[in-house]
């Protein structure tokens, strides 16, 4: 099929509302920004505008308001946020009820600006420098604190690159690009910052505080990226018959395989099992909810996993694309889930999947390390939509108030909501 082809036929889906995967979204928003195909994309909205847009009684400029929403909608680049799986773009001309009544917001970047999708119209939005004199609260960074076998501790953010520390036939390195890593090594180099652990194993902690996020390299070869106000316990070396991690808050693995040695991530109530895969869990102490979705490989979600847990063990399978549930320790599987907004914080967005004020209010407390305080009778405001997590607190405040339903004011470290 040729390009303009191609371009037609997603074209004329999204307009007709036809249901899209999230991989023709982005295959049409690719084909959108491409200056080859201007010139077709202009006969298909114009043939739009004519055919399909001048409802009865809509009017002229009603009209011209559509096809420029069109235009706008689709200027929007990758990544691209959906609502839902399955529910596509090109359903908000027929669909605006469905979010006007659920007080949803939809944020995204479009080229120079913000859009804002609420009720039945589409707002541009150009966010301003902040002009508080009060310094603007910056976004998290690359934070965390290492807690050795013997309970001393580096701070990683401000250790020097390089060879850290060795424990056993392992080097402990923080990486030129930030990150930390374990590398075999049968000799110890000179100069280190600390030497422990000459042969035994032990087990060290890496933790990110509130507004910090960072990498991890463990002794087998698993990767691990820890979200804010995380953790996780792992041995220096990997022995025995199973590799076996405990964490807090938010992680996503990339876990090296190995059939004969299964990886198991332990947390409060839940058990992941696996052998090479990619997932994240999402755990935190403050949710309701705990959340494994899978991205490749497959995994098994146990509950009840703890030996002093006398509640009943369930378990199951999920496959790409799948999401473990767990609430109030009953499990259950979600079936396509988008995995891209599992993972968004890993690749630097903030995601707002339909949570209400006080789940979003959490997320942002989390990541820019700040206080919250609700005023008055705050209404329950849900958002949807990705915003990049490296702007200030004060512009995600400024497109959430668009919604005229809550309000915000930054005190110090502290958002202050009001209705």
């Amino acid at each position: 099929m040729s390009r303009q082809d191609l371009l037609q036929e997603l074209f004329e889906k999204f307009l007709h509302d036809k249901k899209m995967t999230p991989a023709e979204i982005r295959q049409l928003q690719a084909l959108v920004q491409d200056e080859r195909n201007r010139a077709l994309l202009d006969q298909l909205l114009a043939s739009f505008y004519e055919e399909e847009v001048q409802e009865p009684g809509m009017g002229e400029s009603n009209s011209q308001a559509a096809f420029e929403e069109v235009w706008a909608k689709l200027q929007t680049p990758a990544p691209a946020t959906i609502a839902e799986p399955g529910v596509v773009y090109g359903q908000f001309r027929r669909r605006w009820w469905r979010y006007a009544a659920a007080a949803v917001v939809v944020l995204t970047i479009g080229a120079g600006s913000w859009w804002l999708f609420r009720g039945d119209k589409t707002i541009p939005v150009v966010v301003q420098q902040n002009q508080s004199t009060q310094p603007a609260i910056q976004p998290g960074g690359n934070k965390a604190i290492l807690t050795l076998a013997d309970g001393s501790t580096i701070v990683l953010d401000s250790a020097a690159n390089g060879t850290l520390v060795q424990q056993g036939s392992m080097q402990v390195v923080k990486s030129k690009e930030g990150e930390l890593e374990y590398r075999k090594s049968e000799a110890g180099p000179e100069g280190l910052l600390r030497r422990s652990l000459k042969s035994e194993v032990g087990f060290n902690t890496l933790a990110t505080p509130r507004g910090g996020r960072y990498t991890l390299t463990l002794p087998d070869g698993s990767k691990v990226w820890l979200n804010a106000a995380s953790s996780i316990r792992y041995p220096t070396a990997f022995t025995g018959q199973e590799r076996k991690v405990e964490i807090t808050g938010e992680a996503y693995f990339e876990v090296e395989k190995n059939a004969k040695m299964p990886f198991h991530v332990l947390l409060n109530g839940m058990q992941v099992e696996v052998l090479g895969t990619h997932f994240n869990i999402h755990a935190y102490g403050d949710e309701a909810m705990m959340k494994t979705t899978l991205l490749e490989g497959s995994v098994k979600v146990k509950t009840g996993s703890q030996k002093s847990d006398l509640r009943p063990q369930t378990s199951a399978f999920l496959k790409p694309g799948q999401q473990a549930q767990i609430i109030n320790h009953q499990l259950s599987i979600i079936n396509d889930v988008d995995v891209e907004a599992a993972i968004a914080w890993k690749n630097g967005l903030i995601q707002f999947e339909g949570q209400d004020i006080h789940a979003a209010m959490r997320m942002l407390a989390r990541w820019y390390d700040v206080a919250v305080e609700y005023r008055g009778n705050v209404p329950n405001a849900h958002f949807r939509g990705t915003i990049p997590s490296n702007v200030p607190v004060s512009q995600v405040l400024d497109m959430m108030e668009k919604t005229e339903e809550v309000h915000f004011e930054i005190s110090g470290r502290k958002i202050i909501v009001t209705p």
